[in-house]
């Protein structure tokens, strides 16, 4: 991967899904196999016991199993649900958004679905789509810090910081310095071009247990825009190969002859 490349991912605010984080792109083409097998025959009913083992088993298998239950079973709402769930994780995100939107039209009311369905157009790319169904989520679960969290990062990529940092404070109301939270409120302002204010959260966030690796990353490029490069590399180094860290470095020393040029930033290139 081209060191735009990771910076750029490193900008999605990919801590609001970390608890359904998604994997590599060989599961990915995996999963298309799976989403594409035929099942020799419907079962009589649903297998209850299979269902509860198979959270048990590794990606690909879990797969494997969703697309064979949704395709025997395509009106059970759990199986839509764990497909469209498996799929996201799997990488195949435009297909998890398709099957969660199918099963919506079904199950309209369906909160867990409509969260599902937030997720996927998210890490599909497609913001805009996931505003309304978390927005909705939000207001019925109004403990529900991390669809909030989803909720701010769908409106960072759409432009509407304010409104996301709002969404940012209300989950970490509900659970204070939360690692995960506050590197998405980082990636807030680096996206908004603020990149001190960035470096403060970003600092909060990776002195607390458990913050994810998006945390320092994102540190190191707060950093690096204010020009401050040796703090930033240092960064770099403790989690990349020396060169790799150092032509990240190269890419964001380019970036201060625009500093707002954040379009190159927030899409994997």
């Amino acid at each position: 991967m081209q060191p735009h490349a990771r910076l750029s991912a490193a900008l999605l605010a990919a801590s609001a899904l970390a608890a359904c984080a998604t994997t590599g792109g060989e599961h990915a083409d995996a999963a298309a196999g799976a989403d594409a097998a035929q099942a020799n025959a419907a079962p009589a009913r649903v297998d209850r016991h299979a269902r509860e083992r198979i959270t048990r088993e590794d990606l690909l298998t879990q797969m494997a199993f969703w697309a064979n239950e949704y395709q025997n079973f395509p009106n059970d709402l759990e199986a839509a649900q764990r497909f469209s769930d498996a799929l996201r994780r799997g990488g195949r995100f435009e297909r998890a958004a398709q099957v969660a939107a199918e099963a919506i039209a079904r199950f309209p009311d369906d909160r867990t679905l409509l969260t599902t369905f937030g997720y996927a157009q998210i890490a599909a790319g497609n913001p805009q789509d996931a505003l309304r169904p978390l927005a909705t989520v939000a207001v019925a679960e109004p403990q529900n810090w991390r669809v909030r969290s989803a909720l701010g990062a769908a409106l960072d990529q759409v432009g509407r910081y304010t409104e996301a940092r709002r969404a940012y404070q209300e989950a970490l109301a509900i659970e204070p310095n939360n690692a995960a939270v506050l590197t998405n409120m980082g990636v807030s302002h680096l996206m908004a071009g603020e990149a001190s204010e960035a470096e403060a959260i970003l600092r909060q966030a990776t002195a607390l247990p458990n913050a994810p690796p998006e945390a320092g990353q994102n540190l190191a490029v707060a950093l690096a825009l204010q020009g401050r490069f040796d703090e930033a590399e240092q960064i770099e180094r403790s989690a990349l190969p020396a060169p790799q860290a150092a032509e990240n470095m190269r890419y964001l020393r380019g970036l201060l002859t625009d500093t707002r040029r954040w379009g190159d930033l927030e899409r994997p290139g």
